[in-house]
């Protein structure tokens, strides 16, 4: 999956991925979904995340949303670290956060 540096603009960002990896698996059954992207999510703005069948779209937007975990990197929601919630407060994020407005 590539990713190109986005532009500094006026919005605010909604949330923000930095350097973020995500690794299934070890040894010869290891796959890289993500290798160190970095993506930001500006409020008001639509986003497409375009890219081929196993590229990385759906653990890229699912690892953002905090629905699923990470490797290595960092995500945020507004101000909010993602890798640093515990079970309750990431629960607590989503039913607070998923549904906002990029």
């Amino acid at each position: 999956m590539t990713t190109i540096p986005t532009a500094h603009r006026a919005t605010a960002v909604a949330a923000r991925a930095v350097e973020l990896s995500k690794v299934y698996g070890t040894g010869e059954t290891q796959v890289v979904a993500l290798d160190q992207v970095t993506v930001d999510f500006r409020q008001g703005e639509f986003t497409a995340i375009m890219g081929p069948s196993g590229s990385g779209k759906s653990t890229l937007m699912h690892c953002v949303a905090g629905l699923d975990s990470f490797s290595s990197g960092s995500v945020r929601i507004g101000e909010t670290e993602l890798g640093s919630l515990k079970d309750k407060q990431l629960t607590q994020l989503r039913r607070d956060k998923i549904g906002f407005i990029f």
